[in-house]
């Protein structure tokens, strides 16, 4: 029971986190300053100041992800936790499943 709670706690992280970063790119796109916007794992790692594989860990929901290293790439990209927490809590089933079968491809 734990584990799968643990799951399903890293699929969500992931799945938010993910949305931000993809509200970023839509905004960096429409208004054009593409190098001001933290837009992709590198620049997320370089503001930061973490690995950019740890960045990428927690983007796909690999490992257990320690909640200083959320806040910090939630705050690189200019987010607040309540930016994340909307997001979190409003994941439905079927994301969780598609992000899972996702997974299942890429393995």
């Amino acid at each position: 029971m734990k584990q799968h709670a643990e799951e399903i706690i890293k699929i969500k992280v992931a799945i938010s986190l993910r949305h931000l970063l993809k509200q970023n790119k839509e905004y960096s796109q429409n208004v054009g300053k593409i190098d001001e916007i933290i837009n992709s794992y590198e620049k997320i790692a370089i503001h930061s100041d973490m690995r950019k594989a740890t960045v990428s860990q927690a983007f796909n929901g690999v490992t257990r992800t320690a909640m200083t290293t959320i806040v910090l790439i939630i705050e690189a990209m200019n987010f607040t936790l309540v930016d994340f927490s909307k997001i979190y809590e409003e994941i439905s089933e079927k994301q969780i499943d598609d992000f899972k079968k996702n997974l299942d491809k890429k393995v």
